[in-house]
């Protein structure tokens, strides 16, 4: 099929949003399950703002993606394991912490060893963030507020390392140190912080710097773990579910749906761009 079709009739709403650094509802994560051209990948991508829909719409946060907003991968993304949609305007959300962008992850990161993996990783928060000023030319404002800035990056990092059950050893680490394991927790904090990175360019640009100023990520696996012996996935399924039962929210594609046996909360089967079936799930405690 044309890819344009990939994906038809897709009615779907999940997640849930959470503006501060607090509990939420316990959940797990949501399955896109299919043959392959079922329309799995392409809706991941438009969910995360890279394609647009020609008929229906995606909402995030209660924010329409319509044809004003920008399509495509934002400039400076390293696409071969992650992938970032244009970040949304600064004037879209009504609730500054509301602003979050879905990032497609699909493979393990690739980075050298010229930082440790806590360095890395709000590194990359503070890259994305100038990213994100500068496709609202408000470049400038993070300079501004340097120190204020990089105390809050180091701060969510921290929270989000913890969560993923990344033990400071781990974060003082270099990339190459890490397990198999070890290298997915590290490329799951990266996309939370590049997914969040909105948000805390709006708490910059509204001076508002603090943790109740942002949101929690929308993490979008594309056959992430796929290719990946089972215990690899076990080992990082504890750091996911904390993640997602403080406000993420996951979805992955697979191949492999009982990878994720001890994760799932519901099931989504798609065929021909179709919804078969819509399972919600008990997840295992």
């Amino acid at each position: 099929p044309k890819r344009e079709n990939a994906v038809q009739n897709i009615n779907l709403s999940f997640g849930h949003m959470s503006s501060s650094i607090a509990n939420t509802d316990d959940g797990g994560v949501i399955l896109l399950v299919g043959r392959s051209a079922s329309g799995k990948s392409t809706l991941l991508r438009l969910l995360a703002g890279m394609e647009f829909p020609i008929d229906g719409y995606v909402s995030i946060n209660g924010h329409v993606l319509d044809t004003h907003s920008q399509i495509g991968m934002m400039p400076g993304t390293p696409s071969s394991w992650v992938k970032m949609g244009m970040p949304l305007p600064l004037d879209a959300f009504e609730e500054k912490c509301s602003r979050v962008q879905p990032v497609i992850l699909q493979g393990k990161p690739e980075f050298d060893d010229t930082l440790s993996v806590m360095e890395r990783i709000v590194q990359m928060a503070l890259d994305t963030v100038h990213q994100c000023n500068k496709e609202s030319k408000c470049v400038g404002r993070e300079e501004s507020r340097e120190e204020e800035t990089n105390s809050l990056l180091q701060s969510l990092a921290e929270d989000f390392t913890s969560l993923l059950t990344l033990s400071k050893d781990q974060c003082s680490s270099l990339p190459s140190e890490l397990s198999p394991s070890g290298e997915y927790l590290f490329g799951i904090a990266c996309g939370c912080m590049m997914s969040i990175a909105p948000s805390i360019q709006n708490a910059i640009y509204n001076d508002c710097i603090t943790k109740n100023g942002t949101c929690y990520p929308i993490l979008l696996f594309d056959e992430l773990f796929d290719s990946e012996h089972p215990s690899t996935v076990e080992k990082c399924s504890k750091g996911i579910v904390n993640l997602i039962s403080h406000g993420g929210v996951v979805l992955s594609a697979t191949h492999r749906p009982e990878y994720f046996k001890d994760m799932i909360s519901r099931t989504v089967t798609l065929s021909g761009g179709k919804v078969l079936k819509d399972d919600a799930q008990m997840l295992s405690k």
